[in-house]
């Protein structure tokens, strides 16, 4: 036969407080009766072990007590004039009427102190964790919950629950800062009123509880959203008046108060950021939405094809140079020209081509000019990408024609170029490695501190790759921008220049005393680098070496050293118009001492 266990009291008078385990068989004619009594005894056992305990804490309390008192009679009998326990009279003696003054404060005040400061620790948690969830949090809370939910409320009307937090903080603070004024000045007297005060409002209602709502705010929220939505039905209509005020203030003062609550665009980017790291998104994802953010501050300028670069034909150039031309590049649409390349009449379609493939006589004979969809789409140069995208939509086409205010010719965007701003670079199998490097440039590490780069590579690209910080200008996007500025002029093959660029990463809190030297603290915070002209011509720069030049060997700060046929030696523009001259006898003494 099985056996099993039940739990009952000790019949020892000694031994109430403990249990024993008893054996007894098991039958199917166990009844109800014997289970409720079991749970009597477990009952029994319980009461008497809470029973115990208080019992056990208030003699423990007394006996503390009456050694207190004992000891102060003692101390009080005795005569002694010096020693430790001399010494502790008098402390004790001190010590003790500030004792019984607490004591006294805590009888009459204390529960009513101890129930504000926990109800202004409770607003204090509500507020923090509401605002700290709100709006996604909370959202996503409310669409959890039945349509009487506490958090669709929250969501429908969160003005009604800070007002109520906001009185309800207003009230207990100012009877808690009341009684705890009163009941500082008693113990420590006018001087420490302040600080007392400061500390125990500071400390209890504000510091801690705040702190544990911006920790576990959905906890928090969940259990304190519901007593707030009780008080509401009281206070809010208080509330009302109050904010019925306020806003009549705002009006006065000219501002225009706010029904909704706002995100900022840099809140966001901080908002996707902490999804980053946190792994809710990917890094890819938080890169393409920021992109989505910035389109709006992009140009078409900054995304176009330059004219250079655009590969277009002649409106008189028949079908099958229109094939061969597309057998070479591969592009779906290709511009149409008349007389000259920045009159730019249509857009032609590869796909057009295919009405004339079993007409091969027509292709000799026809024009592009005549399958060219005319006229071409126009846009400035300084539209935004934006907009571009939504005139992409409107009017069902893919490629426009830029243009600057004067209204010439500078470019072509196509809608690749816009979803290329969003997702990045996009290539296809027709793509060369020459073209992709065309496209988006490269920086290529030759050697330790050598850079071989493509004149097309953007500043901002090329900054991270260097870790350097390039001077902002709006003269140039791009390095052949940046090397023509530095050099004032279109460089050749071959020519070079030293160039000082601040680092993006050094120590800012550096101090130097008045004996250190500008150039020490340049060297800190500054790179130079010597800039090769590798491939070139007359017309744009192709292709830059950048060199890393030691500190050391550097002549001058803020100098720049030019290595063409005659070598000239000039002063970084600074702002410095005083240093003009002297930089203008500087190049022609060079110039005469290098013939």
């Amino acid at each position: 036969m099985s056996t099993s266990y039940t739990l009952r009291a000790s019949s020892n008078p000694r031994l109430q407080s403990s249990y024993a385990f008893t054996e007894k068989p098991r039958s199917s004619s166990v009844t109800v009766e014997n289970e409720a009594e079991s749970a009597k005894d477990i009952e029994f056992g319980a009461n008497w072990k809470k029973i115990a305990g208080l019992v056990t804490r208030g003699i423990a309390v007394a006996v503390l007590v009456l050694g207190v008192v004992r000891c102060r009679r003692v101390l009080a009998a005795e005569v002694l004039s010096g020693g430790v326990l001399g010494r502790s009279e008098v402390y004790f003696r001190g010590v003790w009427p500030k004792v019984l003054q607490v004591l006294y404060v805590f009888k009459e005040q204390g529960l009513i102190l101890v129930a504000l400061l926990g109800l202004s620790a409770f607003f204090s948690m509500a507020e923090t964790s509401i605002t700290t969830l709100w709006p996604w949090k909370v959202r996503e809370l409310a669409e959890k919950e039945p349509e009487d939910g506490v958090f669709r409320k929250l969501r429908s009307d969160v003005t009604r629950f800070l007002t109520t937090i906001l009185i309800g903080t207003t009230v207990v603070n100012i009877g808690a800062t009341a009684l705890v004024t009163e009941a500082a000045t008693t113990i420590f007297g006018e001087a420490g009123v302040s600080a007392a005060t400061g500390v125990a409002i500071l400390l209890l209602t504000e510091i801690t509880p705040k702190s544990i709502a911006v920790h576990h705010a959905t906890e928090v929220a969940r259990f304190v959203v519901r007593p707030v939505a009780w008080l509401s039905v009281i206070l809010y209509p208080v509330g009302r008046v109050v904010t019925f005020l306020s806003m009549g203030m705002l009006k006065l003062l000219g501002l225009k108060g706010r029904s909704e609550p706002y995100v900022t665009e840099d809140e966001l980017k901080l908002m996707l950021r902490v999804a980053e790291l946190s792994g809710a998104i990917e890094e890819e994802e938080q890169d393409m939405i920021e992109n989505v953010l910035e389109i709006k501050d992009t140009y078409v300028r900054e995304v176009m094809t330059p004219l250079i670069d655009v590969v277009a034909i002649d409106a008189g150039a028949t079908l099958i140079d229109f094939h061969h031309l597309w057998l070479t590049h591969q592009y779906s649409r290709i511009p149409v020209f008349e007389q000259r390349i920045d009159n730019i009449v249509g857009i032609a379609y590869a796909m057009d081509l295919l009405d004339y493939v079993q007409k091969g006589e027509i292709l000799e004979s026809s024009v592009v000019g005549e399958i060219a969809h005319k006229p071409a789409y126009f846009i400035p140069d300084s539209m935004s990408v934006w907009n571009l995208l939504r005139e992409f939509r409107i009017r069902k086409v893919h490629m426009a024609v830029a243009l600057n205010e004067y209204g010439g010719t500078v470019g072509i965007v196509t809608l690749e170029d816009v979803v290329e701003e969003i997702v990045g670079e996009i290539f296809d199998e027709n793509d060369s490695k020459e073209e992709i490097q065309k496209k988006t440039g490269y920086v290529v590490m030759r050697a330790e501190g050598v850079y071989d780069v493509d004149a097309n590579t953007s500043i901002d690209q090329l900054s991270q790759d260097l870790d350097v910080i390039f001077p902002e200008s709006h003269q140039y996007e791009t390095v052949s921008g940046f090397v023509c500025e530095a050099f004032g002029y279109i460089p050749r093959t071959g020519e070079s220049i030293r160039v000082m660029l601040e680092k993006a990463k050094h120590d800012d809190n550096n101090d130097y005393n008045e004996a250190e030297s500008d150039r020490q603290l340049q060297k800190d915070t500054h790179q130079t680098f010597r800039l090769e002209i590798l491939a070139g011509n007359c017309r744009k720069v192709s292709a830059v070496q950048f060199e890393r030049i030691n500190q050391d060997s550097t002549t001058e700060t803020k100098e720049v050293v030019r290595l063409v046929p005659r070598i000239l030696r000039r002063k970084l523009r600074d702002g410095e118009d005083s240093a003009r001259s002297d930089t203008e006898d500087s190049g022609q003494s060079d110039e005469d001492s290098n013939p």
